[in-house]
């Protein structure tokens, strides 16, 4: 926790700035969908708008924090890193929301305009966060070597964890009602996951499972999991159920990348080889 001690401060303002503006797009374009599945007790209870501004601030801050802990290991400018956080998960964002309109029934083109104000909120977050709490890197420069690996595996390694979860978990899903959507949207999920990945890749001499279980838990996994626990301000749904759907889509993500890294440094070893040859 020591990179926050000196930066906590400096986080409060591109939160607050991030969550005052996702708030404001919400009420000029992304009005409240409403369910055909039974509302949530925060909706019952009218008190949707204040749970939802609170769930902003804690999902938020948490990616501040995460952002905090990981910026020193990014390469590039602090402009640079914070603009791949922001890219990062306000793709994952715009893309991870069409699942409610398969799963509801819900107007898609509604969904899309509040994960657009979501998106373009968690941009700009990033971008303040990096402009606030960031650090240029000594490997300004570095770039990564490019790789089709990471677009393969590890879409495939989370579409073997959704269908586990789809057939033996029976986790909520449209699986069986809208079988190509479902596999699409899965299918997307999982690029983007490899996407975040190669944006948010930390340049240190870590293991490659430090490496996987680092960005499975610790930056997609933290995310993901409040992203998940947003459905419970709308619907009634269980609990249970959002926490086997993170649990497996995390370790599905941490497995794809610690493969990945696994043949990388497999295939860089045996380059090294026979260039000694």
């Amino acid at each position: 926790m020591a990179p926050l001690k000196p930066q906590w401060r400096k986080i409060i303002f591109p939160v607050i700035t991030s969550v005052l503006v996702d708030v404001i797009l919400h009420r000029l374009f992304a009005p409240r969908i409403e369910y055909a599945s039974p509302p949530s007790v925060f909706v019952e209870k009218g008190l949707f708008l204040p749970a939802a501004s609170l769930a902003l601030i804690v999902w938020f801050g948490t990616l501040a924090v995460v952002f905090a802990l990981i910026q020193n290991n990014l390469p590039g400018t602090k402009a640079t890193k914070g603009w791949r956080y922001g890219i990062a998960f306000g793709g994952l964002c715009f893309l991870a929301i069409i699942e409610m309109s398969l799963i509801f029934n819900s107007p898609l083109v509604d969904e899309l305009r509040t994960s657009l104000a979501d998106g373009l909120s968690l941009l700009l977050l990033g971008l303040l966060l990096g402009m606030q709490t960031g650090t240029s890197s000594r490997d300004v420069n570095r770039q990564a070597k490019s790789s089709r690996t990471p677009f393969i595996i590890i879409p495939i390694f989370f579409l073997i964890g959704r269908y586990i979860g789809y057939t033996i978990f029976h986790t909520m899903s449209a699986y069986s009602e809208k079988p190509v959507g479902t596999f699409l949207w899965t299918l997307c999920i999982g690029g983007w996951a490899a996407m975040s990945y190669a944006l948010l890749k930390e340049a240190n001499e870590a293991s490659e499972m430090v490496h996987a279980v680092r960005f499975g838990f610790l930056i997609f996994g933290t995310y993901w999991l409040i992203y998940n626990l947003f459905v419970l301000l709308f619907v009634d749904v269980s609990v249970l159920d959002v926490f086997v759907r993170v649990i497996i889509d995390v370790l599905s993500v941490t497995i794809g990348i610690w493969a990945v890294n696994r043949l990388s440094r497999r295939e860089t070893t045996d380059t090294g080889r026979t260039a000694t040859q």
